[in-house]
C-alpha cells in the first residue's frame, strides 16, 4: 500500500496572482488554511502560546515544524505530512522521493543543509510531531513577533542531534538561480533547460529567479 502524504499550508494574506495555476504533487493531498483567527486558536490550544503573526505577514513560517501537532486531527489518517510554498512548480516528486526511500526516514528535506520551507516531509508520529519542543527556546522563537527562520537553523540542528532518521536532498530541485527559467511540463514530469540541456526535476522554486509570475 502506498504511503499517504498530505501537505499543510497555512497562508494568511492575499493569495499570489498565479495561485490558480499552482498544483500540489500528484498523489498528495493538501490542506490550505487561510483563517488566521482559527490558527491563533489552534496555537493557543495545542502549544499554550499566543500566535503573534498578522494578516499579510510571514510569521507562520516559524510554525512549520509544529504543523503536525497543530493539525493532528486533520492528518490522523496520513503516514507523512509536510509543507510547501506556493511559488513552486512541481513535477513528479515521487521519482526523487519514492515510498521505498521515505519509508526508511522520519524527515525528508529538499535542501542539502537544512529542513527546507519550500518542500519537506515528516513522519506522522508523536516523536516527530513534538520534536520542536526539544529545542529549549522554541517558545521564544515562536512568540517573537518577527519571522526568524529558526526552522531552517535551530530546528534543523535539533533534528540532526535527535537520533531520528533524516535526509537532506537537493536532487529534486532545479536550478533556481537562473534569471529567466526555461521550464516545460511533459505530462506529470517537469523539465528545466539550463544552458541548452534539458534535465528532469522534481520541483522548481522560482522565488530566487527574476521571474515575477508563474514561469510556465
Amino acid at each position: 500500500m502506498s504511503l499517504k502524504r498530505v501537505l499543510i499550508c497555512p497562508f494568511f494574506g492575499p493569495l499570489p496572482e498565479w495561485f490558480n495555476k499552482f498544483e500540489c504533487p500528484k498523489g498528495y493531498h493538501i490542506i490550505i488554511d487561510t483563517d488566521i483567527e482559527d490558527f491563533k486558536l489552534r496555537v493557543k490550544q495545542k502549544l499554550g502560546i499566543d500566535y503573534p503573526g498578522v494578516y499579510g505577514g510571514s510569521k507562520v513560517w516559524d510554525y512549520r515544524c509544529a504543523l503536525g501537532l497543530l493539525y493532528e486531527d486533520e492528518i490522523k489518517d496520513y503516514n507523512f505530512w509536510g509543507h510547501c510554498d506556493f511559488d513552486v512548480v512541481f513535477g513528479d516528486v515521487d521519482k526523487f522521493c519514492p515510498d521505498s526511500l521515505l519509508s526508511q526516514l522520519d524527515v525528508y528535506s529538499s535542501h542539502n543543509e537544512y529542513v527546507c520551507g519550500c518542500f519537506s516531509l515528516y513522519r506522522n508520529s508523536p516523536e516527530v510531531n513534538n520534536l520542536f519542543k526539544q529545542y529549549p527556546e522554541w517558545k521564544e522563537k515562536m512568540i517573537h513577533p518577527e519571522p526568524n527562520g529558526w526552522v531552517e537553523q535551530e530546528y534543523s540542528r535539533t533534528l540532526e542531534q535527535s537520533g531520528l532518521r533524516y535526509m537532506y536532498d537537493l536532487s529534486p530541485q532545479g536550478n533556481p538561480f537562473t534569471s529567466e527559467p526555461i521550464l516545460e511540463k511533459r505530462g506529470n514530469d517537469l523539465f528545466q533547460n539550463v544552458e541548452g540541456v534539458w534535465r528532469e526535476v522534481g520541483m522548481f522554486h522560482f522565488r530566487r529567479s527574476k521571474h515575477k509570475g508563474w514561469p510556465l
